[in-house]
C-alpha cells in the first residue's frame, strides 16, 4: 500500500458527525498510465477513486463498494471498485477525454445530457444497490443527491483534483461528512455548506500535501479514528481468465484452438493482457470434456 494514498476517519464529539478524507493520488496517476488516459477521463477517474475512499469509509470490516456511472456524453461512463481494505481498481468507457468547459459546468461536456449514478454497497454479505437520474452532472453534486434520495442519511460529500499543468493529479481528494443517529443535523448542514469551498482551497494551498495535512486543516484538532492505506489493486489473474473462456462453453474454445491455436484477454480494471497459450486451452478443453461426462 502506498505511504502516500490514505483513507481517515474521525468523529465530531457533541454533534456526533462521522467524517472520512480520502488522499488518492498516486491511485489515481496509476490508473492514468495503465489505462493511458487523457486529461478529463484522468481527472474524473481520480474524482471516482476519491468518492469510493470515502464511501469505503461507511463500510463494516473489508465490505467493497461499488460507483459507476453512465451517461450520454463522449466519456459514456465510468466504474470503481473499492474495498474497506483501502484497494482500489476501475475504469472510463472512453479513455481518450480532453472537453473540458467553464467553470460552472466543467464536466457537462464529458457527462452530456442525461445518465445515471449508481452505488452497491457490501454491507454484511448483503447486498445493497441504489440508482439516481443525474441532475448537477459532477460527481460531488450527484453523489450527495444520492444520499438524498437513495440512503436517506443526512450526509455531504465534496471532491477535488489539483495539481500544475505537469501533473494535474498531484491532489486527488474526497471528504466525507455523515450524521450518525444521534448526530446534530443543524451542524452537519452548516458544514456541507462551505465544505467544497473549503476542500478546493485547501487543496490549492502549497502546504498541503497529504491526507494528515488536508484532514488537519479541514478538520482542526479533530482525533483520527481510523486510517487505511489505498493503492491501486486487481483481483484478476491468467486462472480467472481461463474461467472466462471455459464460460463461453466447448465449442468456442475448440474454435479459437482450430483458428487462432492461443489468445488473450486483457483486464478491463487494470489493463493487464493475460496470455492464454495452446496448451492452457489443451486443458481447459480436457476439463469441459471431462465435466460433460459426468453430467
Amino acid at each position: 500500500m502506498s505511504e502516500r494514498d490514505v483513507i481517515i476517519k474521525g468523529l465530531m464529539e457533541g454533534v456526533d458527525l462521522l467524517v472520512a478524507v480520502a488522499f488518492v493520488p498516486t491511485v489515481a496517476q496509476e490508473a492514468r498510465e495503465r489505462h493511458a488516459l487523457r486529461p478529463v477521463s484522468a481527472a474524473l477517474l481520480g474524482q471516482a477513486f476519491a468518492a469510493a475512499g470515502v464511501l469505503t469509509a461507511l463500510q463494516k470490516g473489508e465490505g467493497r463498494v461499488n460507483l459507476q456511472l453512465e451517461c450520454d456524453g463522449v466519456l459514456r461512463g465510468l466504474f470503481v471498485d473499492a474495498g474497506g481494505d483501502g484497494t482500489m481498481r476501475g475504469y472510463v468507457k472512453n479513455t481518450l477525454v480532453e472537453i473540458e468547459l467553464g467553470e460552472a459546468f466543467r464536466w457537462r461536456g464529458a457527462f452530456g445530457n442525461s445518465g445515471s449514478l449508481s452505488v452497491l454497497r457490501d454491507i454484511g454479505h448483503e447486498y445493497y444497490r441504489s440508482s439516481i437520474d443525474l441532475q448537477a452532472f459532477s460527481l460531488a453534486g450527484d453523489l450527495n443527491r444520492y444520499f438524498d434520495l437513495s440512503d436517506q442519511v443526512k450526509t455531504q460529500v465534496a471532491i477535488g483534483v489539483a495539481g500544475p499543468p505537469d501533473e494535474p493529479l498531484l491532489k486527488v481528494a474526497a471528504v466525507l461528512v455523515q450524521a450518525l443517529p444521534t448526530g446534530d443535523v443543524k451542524a452537519l448542514e452548516a458544514l456541507g455548506a462551505t465544505l467544497q469551498g473549503a476542500l478546493d482551497a485547501a487543496l490549492a494551498h502549497p502546504a498541503i500535501t497529504g491526507a494528515d495535512a488536508l484532514f488537519e486543516r479541514l478538520f482542526p484538532g479533530l482525533k483520527v479514528t481510523e486510517r487505511t492505506a489505498a493503492a491501486f489493486s486487481c483481483s484478476c489473474s491468467k486462472e480467472r481468465m481461463i474461467e472466462v473462456l471455459a464460460s463461453l462453453g466447448k465449442a468456442q474454445v475448440q474454435d479459437i484452438i482450430d483458428t487462432a491455436g492461443s489468445t488473450s484477454i486483457t483486464c478491463r480494471f487494470c489493463a493487464t493482457k493475460h496470455e492464454i497459450s495452446l496448451v492452457d486451452l489443451y486443458a481447459l478443453l480436457e476439463r469441459l470434456n471431462a465435466d460433460a461426462l459426468k453430467n
